[in-house]
């Protein structure tokens, strides 16, 4: 009997996450709300990050993020803890944390009853659970031209002030170096290695 519980506990445990997730954290417990998108990354709640951020694979938040956040074909949580002062775009969008700034998916948005959520949502699917604090319009698309349309709109807001714009490809109009990244006189000597390097 033992052994069958041992074999039914493996079975079940397929990521690094699953036992972060048992010990008290908000992500998204269940595979089906996420899809099927097991690769996830996680930003602590130690963590504060100004930016852009894009990805390739799925991100869960509980920390704090302001600007942009770029998740185009993957799932997107904001934990309890998580507070996001940017416009966000992903595939699915979970928040049960803070969220202020607009936000498109190309599925579904959730705005789970412990999440306090100001701005703009687009997206096929909004489920609002009660309790869940929301402030802002919803624009639910019907037809995929639509989307494209609401896609194609959102991109402007997607490009944060401090950073210069995007080719189409994504990568940044600017040199690839270290200077176009910093802004801050924080970085002095990632500007005078740029400046190095192109002497």
């Amino acid at each position: 009997m033992a052994n069958e519980e041992q074999q039914s506990g493996e079975e079940s445990s397929n990521s690094f996450l699953d036992g972060f997730m048992d010990q008290g954290s908000s992500a998204p417990q269940s595979r089906s709300q996420m899809g099927d998108d097991f690769e996830k990354s996680v930003i602590g709640k130690n963590i504060k990050f100004r930016g852009e951020l894009i990805g390739n694979e799925s991100l869960h938040i509980e920390g704090t993020i302001e600007g942009t956040v770029i998740m185009e074909g993957h799932n997107l949580s904001v934990g309890a803890g998580g507070e996001l002062n940017a416009n966000i775009h992903a595939k699915n969008i979970i928040v049960e944390g803070a969220l202020t700034g607009d936000a498109l998916a190309e599925e579904l948005i959730e705005i789970r009853r412990t999440a306090v959520v100001k701005g703009n949502l687009t997206a096929p699917r909004i489920q609002l659970d009660d309790g869940g604090k929301f402030r802002g319009s919803m624009d639910m698309v019907d037809t995929d031209a639509e989307m494209k349309e609401r896609v194609n709109e959102f991109k402007e807001k997607l490009v944060h002030p401090s950073l210069p714009p995007r080719e189409s490809d994504g990568t940044s109009k600017a040199s690839s170096g270290a200077a176009g990244l910093f802004s801050s006189s924080s970085a002095p000597e990632y500007a005078e290695a740029e400046a190095e390097s192109e002497a």
